[in-house]
């Protein structure tokens, strides 16, 4: 069985990261980034290339159904979820949890279960720096799954909460 790695390293230091002793995320092809803004679209690109890149799979993107999602979620926020399609139907409460934070303009929350990866934010630097933290989790953690070399196990995602912003 792989070991997940113990900690991400960031380009950008996080404000805050907290490292849950939960179940990680266990990625497969179901898999899907859906997002609530077409407006940052092409930064979900960049995390569908690094799995092409890994795994010779572009992911999916696909919008999150109004049905989905509250209209009060998606006019505050800008939401990346990279899950499946199964999980994204619980997408209110998924966000319920954390429509109290106080996201101010250019910060972001990530957070990562056993079911998903969420990133919240307030507008377009944020997600966009959100992104950049995305990348560099995906990064390590396919660089950490072919150095150990145990393909018949999953790539694993470590459980987190991670809150930061740009200045």
């Amino acid at each position: 069985m792989s070991k997940n790695l113990k900690e991400y390293v960031f380009k950008v230091k996080p404000t805050e990261i907290t490292y849950q002793d939960k179940e990680p995320l266990e990625l497969n092809k179901d898999f899907i980034f859906f997002h609530n803004k077409i407006k940052f679209r092409k930064e979900i690109t960049q995390l569908q290339n690094i799995f092409k890149e890994y795994t010779k799979i572009a992911l999916q993107a696909s919008g999150i159904r109004d049905s989905y999602l509250k209209e009060e979620f998606s006019e505050n926020y800008y939401i990346i979820v990279f899950t499946t399609h199964d999980v994204v139907r619980k997408a209110n409460e998924i966000i319920e949890p954390h429509s109290h934070l106080e996201l101010k303009k250019g910060c972001y929350y990530l957070e990562s279960t056993s079911e998903y990866i969420l990133l919240l934010a307030k507008d377009l630097g944020g997600i966009k720096s959100g992104v950049v933290t995305m990348e560099d989790i995906f990064y390590q953690t396919f660089e950490d799954y072919y150095t150990q070399r145990n393909t018949d196990d999953y790539v694993k995602i470590r459980s987190f909460k991670l809150f930061n912003c740009i200045e």
